[in-house]
């Protein structure tokens, strides 16, 4: 019975430090940041003011949407084809920001 106690709390814990570690996702709509771009066209994220740099750790959910580049500022996501992807970064605050990005 103790044993199961133990795992009990310490899933608990380790729930609660998803939000801490920037795991979770984004679950309210406000939280996403809209980006609009054309093919080729550059997003540069630290110079949005949406995130605090270096960010790392960048994703992007359809690298043949949106990708990602190193720009002069730092990081940035380029538009690569037609349609809408999430990509997001951690913040040097340990937080992830969400981007939603629609290329035309």
């Amino acid at each position: 019975m103790r044993r199961h106690a133990v795992i009990l709390i310490l899933s608990i814990l380790i729930a609660g430090a998803f939000p801490a570690l920037g795991i979770a996702s984004a679950e309210d709509p406000a939280d996403i940041y809209l980006v609009e771009l054309s093919p080729g066209q550059d997003f540069e994220v630290c110079l949005s003011g949406e995130i605090l740099c270096p960010a790392r750790f960048p994703i992007c959910d359809d690298l043949s949407v949106a990708t990602i580049v190193d720009l002069p500022s730092g990081l940035g996501f380029r538009g690569v084809a037609k349609g809408t992807t999430l990509c997001s970064a951690v913040s040097t605050t340990r937080m992830r920001r969400v981007f939603r990005i629609t290329v035309h």
